[in-house]
C-alpha cells in the first residue's frame, strides 16, 4: 500500500527530531533554515519549493518564506537556532493567548510583531514564527474587529513534540490544512461575544486632525527647532552639553512609586554581575570610566554603558568625549557610530561599520585609508620583505615590472576593508602613538539580536584589535543576552547612567534655548524658516515660569514620561503650538501682565491628543484604562483593579522591588469574578502602554514566571487623570458601551457645554458597571475616583459661570461707556 504525504511527512518529522535530538551544533539563520526549517515544510508538511518564495521583497522588507500558490497562504519568519521562543517546554495548553505568550518575551514578541506586519501589508492571514526547534502559528491578518497580537496562537514546544502531535501539524499548517480552513477556525473560536463598537466607529472622522491657526503652527515648527533639533547644531554643541548636562542618579521628588523602585533599575544586573559603577560620582565622571577611556584597549574586552531609554545616554558620551574626557582623547581618534539614525540591516553589519569608520577617518581626521602615500606607510614591514623577495632584483633590473608586483601586493592587502582598518590602526598606534576610542551608540533602539551582534563586534574591535570600545545598552536586554545571548560568554565592564530629575532638565534645556534665541546664535535663515521667533522666546517664559510655579505640571512630565528625557522634551514639544490650546489667549495675557501659569487641564489635553480632533490610543501617551474586550461589565474595571492591587501589594515587605507574581493578582481577580481571559488582556494592554511593568524568570524546566509592578505613568493615571474631566472627556470616544440606553447619549460632542454633559454621562454609566461587583472587596475605592471626577467637572462648570459674568460684566460697563 502506497505511503501517503501524511505518512511521508511523518516518517520525515520523526527522522529529524531524533537527528537534532543529538546534534548540539549553534546554527546561523541561514543554516538553520537550510538544515532544520526547510525540511520541517518542505519533507514533513509537503510544501512544494516551487510553491515557495523566499526573500520576498514589499516595501524595503522581506519575508523569510511566502508560501502557497496561487497567492501567498502562509508567511513563515525564521530566527537563528540560537533565539530561543520562552515558551513552556513541558506543561500548558496548544493553544494559548498571543498576548500572554509575547509578555516578558523579547525575542518572540518582535519576530510575531515582524511576522504579523508582513501579513498585514500582503493581506495574507496566516503567520507563523520558528527557530527550527518551536513553532508559533497566529492569524497575523484580521477582519473581524480583533488586532492580530490580541488573538490566539498554536504553539509547538520542540520538534519532539511536533513528531508526537503530528497529526495537530499536518492539520493546521500542511497545504491541505491551510486549504481547509481549520487553523484559523480554531484560532477564530471565541466564547465571549464581542463588546459593542465604540463612539470612535461613529465618528465620521477619526482620529481626525485638529486645526491650527498660524501663531500656533509657528510655534509647532519653532518649538520643534529650539527644543528638539537645537541638540544638534554643531556651532552650540558644548555650550549646551556644560549648560543642558544634568548629573544622572538624582531620586525624583514628583514620582508617585516608591523610591525604592526607582532605585531598583540595576538591581538584577547588580545581583548576577557583582560590581557594576556608575558613570558618575560626587567628583564628576566615575574614576573607573575615565581610566577605561584612557586605557588604550588594554583589557581587551567592550565598556557597556548601560541605561533605559531616554536617559541620556547619548548625551552623556557626547559629553564625555567633547567635555569630560576632551584633553585625554586629544590625541585619540574617536569614532561614534549612531545605530539610532542608520539604516544598517544585520546581514551587513560588519561591512557596515567598517565602512562608517573609513568614511569617519577621512572626514574627521583627514585620513585617506587608499592613498599611496598613508597605503605604503602602514604596510611599510610587508614592503620591506617584499624587496627581498623573489622580485627583489626586479628593483633595478626592471623598474617597471618590481612596481607592478609591488602594486599588485599592496592591491591584496587592502582589497579587504576590515582587515586594511584593522592594520591601519596598528600602524596609527605604533607611528603616532593614537589610539581609537569607539562608541556604538542607540543599539538599544533595536531588536535583542541585532543588539547581540554589535555587542560581539565590540568585543572582536576590543579583543583582536586592540581598541577601546563603548556600547550603550538597556538593562533588560543585557540581562536577557547575559543568560541567553551573546554576553553569556563575555564578562563586560558595566557601566549605569540614571535617569536625571526630568524637572531640571527640562528647565535647564528651555532656559538655553531662551538664551540661543536672545543671543541670536541660531539661524533661522540657514534652516530656510523666516518666523518670529520672538514668539518662542515668550512662550518658553510662560513654560519656565509655569513649570516654576505649577509643580502639577512638573509631576505630570516627570510621571508620564517615567524619566524619560526624550519622552519628557516630546511631551513638551507637543503642547507648544497645539490646536487643543488658546495660544493666543496665553500670549495675550502674558504680553498685558508679565506673566501666565499653564494650568494642568491645558497642559494635559495637548499631550492626550496630540495632533488629533479626537483621542487616539495607538499614539497618546496616555492608556485608556477602562477598554474592554468582552460584553462583561465588570471588566471595564479589571485594569484599574489590577493596578490598584498591585499598588497595594508593593506596601509588603515580600514583594520585591514591587513586583508581584502573576499568580497573586488572578487569584485576586476571579474573587472578584473577572475572567483568566480579561486578567490576560488587561495585563498585556497594561503592559504594553507603559502603565505596569512585567519582569519573567524561566526554571531549568522552561515553565516561565511572570511577576507585575506599577509605573510612574500607571500611578499617575490611578491617583491623578482618573479624577479628571480631561480624563473622560478623552477616553470615552474609545470606550465600548454596554449600555443600550446609555450608549445613544455619549455621542459626539464639540462645545465644552456638551462634553461636560458627556462626561457626566460616561462617570453615571461607569458607576452602573461597577455596580455589577455588589459587595464584593475590590480594593479599588472607585466612589472616592467618580466623585473626584465629579467635583472636577462641577468646577470646570463653575469656572465657565464666572467667566461669563465677567464678559456680561464687561459688556454692560461698555456700554455704559459708550
Amino acid at each position: 500500500m502506497p505511503q501517503t504525504d501524511f505518512d511521508q511527512g511523518a516518517v520525515a518529522m520523526s527522522e529529524l527530531a531524533v537527528e537534532q535530538e543529538n546534534t548540539t551544533v549553534d546554527r546561523n539563520e541561514a543554516t538553520t533554515r537550510f538544515h532544520i526549517i526547510d525540511r520541517i515544510l518542505f519533507d514533513a508538511l509537503g510544501w512544494q519549493k516551487q510553491d515557495c518564495v523566499l526573500e520576498e521583497p514589499l516595501d524595503g522588507t522581506y519575508t523569510d518564506y511566502s508560501l502557497g500558490n496561487p497567492g501567498t497562504r502562509l508567511i513563515v519568519e525564521a530566527k537563528k537556532e540560537g533565539v530561543y521562543f520562552s515558551v513552556p517546554l513541558s506543561s500548558g495548553p496548544q493553544i494559548v493567548r498571543l498576548a500572554s505568550l509575547l509578555r516578558g518575551n523579547p525575542n518572540l514578541s518582535a519576530a510575531v510583531k515582524q511576522a504579523a506586519s508582513y501579513c498585514s501589508t500582503r493581506g495574507v492571514e496566516l503567520g507563523a514564527v520558528t527557530n527550527g526547534h518551536q513553532l508559533v502559528a497566529f492569524i497575523g491578518s484580521r477582519t473581524d474587529g480583533t488586532a492580530p497580537l490580541s488573538g490566539r496562537a498554536i504553539v509547538f514546544r520542540s520538534l519532539r513534540e511536533m513528531e508526537e502531535k503530528f497529526i495537530d501539524l499536518w492539520n493546521w499548517l500542511s497545504p491541505e490544512g491551510i486549504t481547509s480552513g481549520s487553523l484559523k477556525e480554531l484560532l477564530t473560536k471565541e466564547s465571549r461575544p464581542l463588546p459593542p463598537e465604540k463612539l470612535s466607529q461613529r465618528l465620521f472622522q477619526y482620529p481626525g486632525l485638529k486645526s491650527r491657526n498660524e501663531i500656533e503652527i509657528e510655534l509647532d515648527i519653532l518649538g520643534e527647532l529650539f527644543l528638539q533639533d537645537i541638540v544638534k547644531a554643531k556651532e552650540l554643541e558644548e555650550d549646551f552639553l556644560r549648560e543642558c548636562y544634568c548629573t544622572s542618579g538624582a531620586l525624583s521628588q514628583y514620582a508617585l512609586v516608591s523610591k525604592e523602585i526607582l532605585k531598583s533599575r540595576y538591581h538584577e544586573l547588580s545581583k548576577d554581575q557583582g560590581k557594576v559603577a556608575s558613570v558618575t560620582s560626587k567628583e564628576g565622571i566615575s574614576p573607573d570610566l575615565f581610566e577605561a577611556v584612557i586605557s588604550k584597549g588594554v583589557s581587551r574586552r567592550p565598556v557597556v554603558l548601560l541605561g533605559d531609554v531616554g536617559v541620556g545616554k547619548t548625551t552623556f558620551v557626547r559629553r564625555l568625549v567633547r567635555i569630560d574626557a576632551k584633553e585625554e582623547l586629544e590625541r585619540s581618534i574617536v569614532l561614534y557610530v549612531d545605530f539610532g539614525s542608520q539604516p544598517a540591516l544585520r546581514r551587513d553589519l560588519e561591512t557596515f561599520v567598517s565602512e562608517n569608520f573609513a568614511k569617519q577617518l577621512l572626514e574627521n581626521y583627514n585620513i585617506d585609508l587608499h592613498s599611496n602615500e598613508f597605503v605604503r606607510a602602514v604596510y611599510n614591514g610587508e614592503l620591506n620583505r617584499f624587496s627581498k623577495g623573489i622580485y627583489g632584483q626586479l628593483k633595478d633590473v626592471d623598474p617597471a615590472k618590481y612596481l607592478e608586483q609591488e602594486l599588485s601586493l599592496l592591491a591584496s592587502l587592502t582589497e579587504k576593508l576590515e582587515s586594511h582598518l584593522k592594520a591601519s590602526f596598528d600602524h596609527l598606534r605604533a607611528s603616532q602613538k593614537r589610539n581609537a576610542v569607539v562608541f556604538f551608540d542607540n543599539i538599544d533602539q533595536r531588536d535583542a539580536e541585532f543588539q547581540d551582534a554589535v555587542y560581539l563586534i565590540a568585543q572582536g574591535l576590543s579583543e583582536t584589535w586592540n581598541l577601546t570600545t563603548f556600547i550603550s545598552l538597556r538593562p533588560d536586554t543585557f540581562n536577557s543576552s547575559r543568560k541567553t545571548g551573546s554576553l553569556a560568554a563575555y564578562q563586560p565592564r558595566v557601566f549605569t547612567i540614571s535617569p536625571p530629575r526630568i524637572d531640571q532638565v527640562v528647565t535647564r534645556r528651555l532656559k538655553f534655548a531662551q538664551q540661543v534665541i536672545n543671543a541670536g546664535r541660531f539661524s533661522l535663515g540657514a534652516e530656510g524658516i523666516t518666523l518670529d521667533s520672538s514668539l518662542l522666546r515668550d512662550y518658553i517664559d510662560v513654560l519656565i515660569t509655569s513649570l516654576s510655579f505649577n509643580h502639577q505640571l512638573s509631576e505630570c512630565l516627570d510621571n508620564v514620561s517615567q524619566g524619560n528625557v526624550r519622552e519628557a522634551l516630546n511631551l513638551l514639544t507637543s503642547f507648544v503650538g497645539s490646536g487643543h490650546v488658546d495660544t493666543r489667549k496665553i500670549l495675550d495675557i502674558y504680553r498685558r501682565s508679565g506673566s501666565y501659569t499653564v494650568p494642568l487641564h491645558e497642559f494635559l489635553r495637548a499631550i492626550l491628543y496630540g495632533g488629533a480632533v479626537h483621542y487616539d490610543p495607538t499614539s497618546s501617551p496616555i492608556a485608556n484604562i477602562f477598554d474592554i474586550s468582552s460584553r462583561s461589565p465588570r471588566e471595564h474595571f479589571c485594569l484599574p483593579v489590577i493596578m490598584n492591587f498591585l499598588e497595594r501589594q508593593a506596601q509588603h515587605s515580600s514583594a520585591e522591588l514591587g513586583f508581584i507574581p502573576s499568580s497573586r493578582i488572578y487569584d485576586h481577580c476571579q474573587s472578584l469574578g473577572l475572567r483568566p481571559d480579561e486578567i490576560d488582556i488587561a495585563l498585556s494592554r497594561g503592559t504594553e502602554t507603559g502603565i505596569i511593568d512585567v519582569t519573567a524568570e524561566e526554571s531549568k524546566t522552561g515553565d516561565r514566571t511572570e511577576r507585575f509592578r506599577i509605573t510612574q505613568n500607571g500611578a499617575y493615571l490611578l491617583h491623578r487623570l482618573s479624577r479628571l474631566f480631561v480624563y473622560y472627556d478623552a477616553v470615552v470616544v474609545d470606550t465600548p458601551i454596554l449600555s443600550d440606553e446609555m450608549r445613544p447619549k455619549l455621542s459626539d460632542a464639540r462645545t465644552i457645554q456638551e462634553r461636560l454633559d458627556r462626561a457626566d454621562d460616561f462617570l453615571t454609566y461607569l458607576d452602573e458597571q461597577y455596580e455589577s461587583f455588589g459587595e464584593l472587596e475590590t480594593g479599588l475605592d472607585w466612589e472616592s475616583i467618580s466623585s473626584a471626577a465629579r467635583q472636577d467637572i462641577t468646577n470646570v462648570w463653575e469656572a465657565l459661570e464666572k467667566a461669563a459674568a465677567r464678559r456680561d460684566g464687561q459688556s454692560q460697563y461698555n456700554g455704559t461707556q459708550n
